[in-house]
């Protein structure tokens, strides 16, 4: 069908052919409506429509998977942007640019209940991790009860397995009950069990089905996890150093492997247990599951992406500098990364302070940070002050759990 432009106001109508490039009304200078041959309104004119009366609509623009509603240099209310356009099915994002205001508007996908949604794919994946975790708590124990210092190898793979879980599923259950106070629609926690791994897991996650609204709540939402998380790692690391065990430098031979210590769970060790002169630590399997939860809330809080720390980061410097520090991170990860393997090989002398692995984590953030981050729908509310104090916690939670060398082998 032909296209045909009218105006609302005096009734002008013109061709696709006879119209001006302008938008506006050659008469009254009124927003021009589109519409098809058949007088069936565009999704352009229903947006106009769905607007007027409410918003100050200076021009609405498409390219086809956005809607682009210019609103004029006066700062709109967004609950009128959201009550406007939310009945339509979109997603209306406010932004400010160059002193102009935007609501962009994308289509809103009601995720169904699909059958990874089913209670049972949770209860199975977690019932699965459970065991897969225990396989590897035994396995960190057998060396143990072999050298005489640990009496029942099912104390270590329960206790690791416990441990590890809890530091796990109260980090994820922070990201959902958050979610659930902003109003995010979000999956249960999805536990990953990898039984072939050291650890038995590849942690958890949870699915964020709908936009984060605020940008105090991506500082929240952001945060919650990581935050609770460590404040569980810390009892549990504290527990599993004071059931660790003092032995000889010498016990420990070609191929066993060195733990790094963060400045956190350095203190937490130095509180926790006394070593004479001369000799070692050898960690229980349940300060194992607390390093292992410091390190994860460490790699959670890379301000990269929509990691956690990512959340945080676009909150509080924006898109532009969120694009900058995601990228400046994947850099960064990959030349250590590079450092590390180098010294590793023999080419440098560096191994004290680097480590090859960081350059599979540079590769996992690049993958991160290609699809950017949408950031908050409504990105015109400035961030409170409780928001600011959570994101600055985020950050020294980060300092704190950094590890520059994790492990190094003997």
């Amino acid at each position: 069908m032909d296209k045909r432009y009218v105006c609302p106001k005096c009734g002008y109508e013109a061709s696709a052919d006879e119209r001006s490039d302008s938008p506006e009304c050659p008469r009254c200078g009124a927003l021009l409506n589109e519409e098809r041959g058949d007088g069936t309104p565009t999704v352009l004119d229903k947006v106009r429509e769905a607007a007027r009366g409410r918003l100050n609509v200076e021009r609405v623009s498409s390219n086809g998977q956005v809607v682009s509603v210019d609103l004029g240099s006066t700062e709109p209310d967004y609950d009128a942007v959201r009550s406007a356009f939310s009945p339509m099915g979109y997603d209306a994002f406010a932004r400010e640019r160059n002193g102009r205001y935007y609501a962009f508007l994308v289509e809103r996908h009601e995720e169904g209940k699909g059958t990874f949604s089913r209670p049972i794919v949770y209860i199975g994946l977690f019932i699965a991790t459970v065991l897969s975790t225990i396989y590897a708590g035994y396995t960190l124990s057998l060396p143990l009860v072999e050298e005489g210092l640990m009496d029942n190898v099912w104390n270590g793979a329960l206790s690791f397995s416990f441990g590890l879980l809890a530091i796990l599923g109260c980090h994820e259950m922070g990201h959902k009950i958050q979610s659930i106070r902003s109003g995010i629609d979000s999956s249960w926690p999805y536990f990953i069990p990898m039984p072939f791994l050291p650890l038995g897991t590849l942690g958890a996650l949870i699915k964020m089905k709908s936009a984060i609204p605020t940008n105090d709540d991506a500082i929240k939402v952001g945060a919650a996890g990581p935050l609770i998380g460590v404040a569980v790692a810390i009892p549990v690391t504290i527990i599993g150093m004071r059931l660790s065990y003092i032995v000889p430098g010498s016990a420990f031979g070609e191929g066993s492997f060195t733990l790094g210590s963060s400045l956190l769970f350095m203190a937490l060790s130095e509180l926790s247990i006394s070593v004479p002169q001369g000799m070692n630590v050898w960690i229980h399997p349940l300060a194992f599951a607390g390093w292992v939860g410091l390190f994860v809330t460490m790699l959670n809080l890379l301000p990269a992406g929509q990691l956690d720390g990512g959340h945080v980061t676009r909150a509080i410097f924006g898109q532009r500098g969120h694009q900058l520090i995601s990228k400046l991170v994947v850099r960064v990860l990959m030349f250590i990364g590079i450092l590390g393997l180098l010294s590793e090989s023999g080419f440098l002398n560096l191994g004290q302070y680097t480590w090859s692995g960081w350059l599979i984590w540079g590769f996992i953030a690049y993958f991160i940070t290609r699809g950017g981050h949408p950031g908050p729908l409504n990105e015109l509310k400035p961030l409170s002050t409780t928001s600011r104090v959570i994101g600055i916690l985020a950050l020294v939670t980060f300092i704190l759990c950094f590890v520059p060398v994790p492990i190094q082998i003997a």
